[in-house]
């Protein structure tokens, strides 16, 4: 059995990505911020509507951070804005242990707004 989360910055209690500003963890509060008791395989997939978005997640099992997308690594952009597909944004897939916190960290580094989203497919 797998779990989907879809989530766009502005949106569904996820922070906006405003100009030149960060989301420490655009997860915080979301359902695929923490794993529970199994290990599973996340598989991740984003965009943006614009250049200058830059994301990175870490895997934080309270002791230890591990560092799954470096810092400063950029968002392709959307090739249709307002939409994510699987068959282009793909980002990465990697296994996660169980009683871990994702931290999906997104900064914005231009002077306007930029819509981000991403697709967290945990199974």
């Amino acid at each position: 059995m797998s779990q989907t989360l879809q989530l766009t910055t502005g949106q569904a209690g996820v922070p906006a990505l405003a100009a030149n500003s960060s989301i420490t963890n655009a997860l915080a509060g979301q359902s695929v911020e923490y794993f529970g008791s199994k290990a599973g395989i996340l598989t991740l997939y984003a965009n943006a509507d614009a250049v200058g978005v830059q994301h990175t997640l870490f895997l934080n099992d309270g002791q230890d951070i591990k560092t799954v997308i470096p810092p400063g690594s950029s968002l392709s952009i959307a090739s249709t804005t307002g939409k994510l597909k699987t068959n282009e944004d793909f980002i990465g897939q990697w296994p996660v242990p169980s009683g871990i916190r994702l931290v999906w960290g997104l900064v914005n580094t231009t002077g306007g707004a930029i819509v981000a989203r991403g697709m967290f497919v945990i199974s």
